[in-house]
């Protein structure tokens, strides 16, 4: 017979349910069913309609205002990312992306060819969009602290030309996050170059509200939104002050973010966004037609790793997937091996048949707002919505966006943001596949183009007391790595028991060794007697032994095995496991460091590396 409270039925009573859970959980409660993202919002287990209210009819139709439910009408754009320090490499990479299905260019221009394109003249532009159809493919600039200086050289080629999706993209608020460095005349010049441009090419925009720094330094995804806003605010204010309108103002605008791989918070992370601009603009007076914010999204960096660089294609794959449901109107996908160096051929083709495919194939194109009225998606988007709003009034109150920039407080509220995630990785806590999780050592790297600056890096003047600095999660792993992987006999098993005893603790073990780039040695060997176990470590000639095993073995053989290896000439000797009450014992017979789920692997690998001599 069934269990009725499997049966609740339409009316059924919600406590039943929730019992059947909290029996299943073994006592655990509830709560532990509960998560939270990076700014503290509580992700329920379960969502109901009480949860939401009437926000999804406040959400309204996909196309109107308020826009949450997105702006876009069919594909989004294609829009992939040009660095390449030379013009004719780039424009042969265009073309090949151009034919291979990329509908629009994003140009990354960097004067000294460091960290983008060599354009130092409106003949190097030429160049790199030679034969380029530029009312088909839509140029968008990335110049940072030179943004409007490009911005004039790519306005002489597009006049009189229609150029519906062309972006100029000049964003001082944007360069000061990235270098420090700011001139307040820079965000005049850009307000009176958008003024132009809104009277001579009208299908394009002026300028760019980028917070994407704010989320490569490790911010949240509250805190991305709250200085998008405000720095679109900023934006807005300039603008007007220049006599433009604030429609025509709120048309110059295009929003840039970072999507990570956590599918549904980023999708609503766009969502919240649209919610909050429009909020903004019906307060400035713009009209509801034109209170879209038009984001382009680019896959995350922060999630990209070196090692296992393959798995990065998932992870893009799902960041293009969130940006596409959460309604982004251009989308870029990195290539996978990004945090290598520059892309292959083959890497840029994966890149952009990754969004193929999710248009082709998966159709995400043909629905608009496919999680809308979901629960779970109309309460995280408000949630975040609110808390954003909150964080962006908390900015205007500092002073607005330069002043809490210029301050340093926006950095040290990131920075805070950032050490509290970097504790959850080092405590693995949060994984990265391939990096933290699963590491396989000894694996090829795949081909690359050397780049001359780090992914990310800006060229240039810069203010490093004042600058975001970007990150990537994995790097402190994989500067361990890179120190050990082959450069250290490895750590000897001193393995208790049967396979089947001590195997859980030895695959724990080997995985966590691996993180730090060192070999297990005989992580699988039985032995009958811990002579046999010291007759095999002498062969290996490791000065440093791990003890695996289970609890009972532990108690029984854990120290007398310690002893033995300590003899047998071993200068460290770690155990896998808590040691509890027999900490102190098993120290004093000793075995020097104990390894478990918990611990700080940076700190725990770093201590072994030094016991290894690295």
């Amino acid at each position: 017979m069934s269990d009725p409270a499997l049966s609740l039925g339409e009316n059924g009573d919600e406590s039943a349910w929730r019992a059947l859970v909290e029996r299943g959980l073994k006592g655990a409660g509830w709560e532990r069913l509960v998560s939270k993202t990076a700014d503290g919002i509580p992700i329920q287990p379960l969502y109901r309609e009480t949860d939401v209210g009437t926000a999804s009819d406040e959400a309204g139709f996909a196309g109107a205002a308020p826009f949450v439910r997105g702006a876009r009408t069919g594909p989004w754009l294609i829009r992939q990312c040009y660095e390449h320090p030379s013009p004719e490499q780039t424009n042969a990479d265009i073309l090949a992306d151009l034919q291979g299905g990329v509908s629009a260019i994003e140009l990354k221009i960097d004067r000294l060819g460091e960290a983008g394109v060599a354009i130092e003249s409106e003949r190097d532009l030429d160049i790199a969009l030679a034969d380029v159809i530029l009312e088909a493919a839509p140029v968008s600039l990335d110049a940072g602290a030179r943004g409007l200086w490009a911005a004039e050289l790519l306005e002489a080629k597009l006049k009189g030309v229609a150029t519906p999706g062309a972006a100029f993209n000049v964003d001082p608020i944007g360069a000061l996050m990235r270098t420090g460095v700011f001139d307040a005349e820079d965000i005049t010049s850009a307000a009176r170059f958008a003024a132009g441009v809104s009277t001579t090419l009208p299908a394009a925009t002026a300028l760019r509200v980028d917070a994407r720094p704010v989320h490569e330094a490790g911010g949240t995804e509250a805190q991305e939104i709250a200085t998008a806003l405000a720095a679109g605010i900023a934006y807005l204010r300039a603008l007007v002050e220049t006599g433009l309108a604030a429609d025509d103002a709120a048309q110059s605008l295009q929003f840039a973010l970072s999507v990570g791989p956590d599918v549904l918070v980023e999708a609503a992370k766009l969502r919240a966004l649209r919610l909050c601009w429009a909020r903004t603009l019906e307060a400035s007076g713009v009209e509801a037609d034109k209170r879209a914010a038009h984001i382009h999204a680019f896959t995350s960096r922060r999630m990209m790793t070196r090692y296992d660089a393959e798995t990065n294609i998932l992870r893009v794959t799902t960041a293009a997937f969130a940006a596409a449901i959460g309604g982004a109107d251009a989308i870029t996908t990195l290539p996978f091996t990004d945090a290598l160096g520059l892309p292959t051929p083959f890497a840029r083709r994966v890149a952009r048949n990754t969004q193929l495919v999710l248009i082709e194939e998966s159709h995400l194109d043909h629905v608009a707002d496919p999680a809308g009225g979901a629960w779970f998606m109309e309460k995280l988007t408000r949630d975040l919505a609110t808390l954003a709003w909150e964080k962006m009034q908390g900015i205007e109150s500092q002073g607005g966006i330069i002043a809490v920039l210029q301050s340093g407080a926006l950095r040290r509220e990131v920075g805070e943001a950032r050490a509290k995630r970097q504790a959850a990785f080092a405590k693995r806590k949060e994984t990265i596949t391939g990096v933290t999780d699963f590491p396989l050592l000894g694996q090829r790297a795949p081909d690359f183009l050397d780049r001359r600056l780090p992914a990310g890096s800006v060229s240039g003047r810069q203010d490093a007391g004042s600058a975001l600095v970007p990150i990537r999660w994995a790097e402190p792993f994989e500067a361990l790595r890179e120190r050990a992987e082959g450069k250290t006999p490895g750590v000897f098993y001193a393995n208790l028991g049967a396979l089947a005893d001590f195997s859980p603790r030895s695959v724990f073990a080997q995985s966590f060794l691996a993180v730090g780039g060192v070999a297990s040695l005989q992580a699988e060997a039985v032995y009958a007697s811990i002579d046999a176990m010291i007759a095999a470590f002498k062969a290996i000639k490791s000065p440093v032994a791990i003890i695996t095993g289970t609890d009972a073995a532990y108690a029984e053989h854990a120290a007398n095995a310690a002893r033995a290896l300590k003899k047998a000439g071993a200068n460290w000797v770690a155990l896998a496991g808590r040691p509890g009450k027999r900490e102190a014992a098993w120290r004093e017979a000793g075995i020097d460091q104990f390894v478990f789920v918990s611990v700080d692997v940076l700190k725990e690998l770093e201590t072994l590396h030094a016991a290894l001599g690295v």
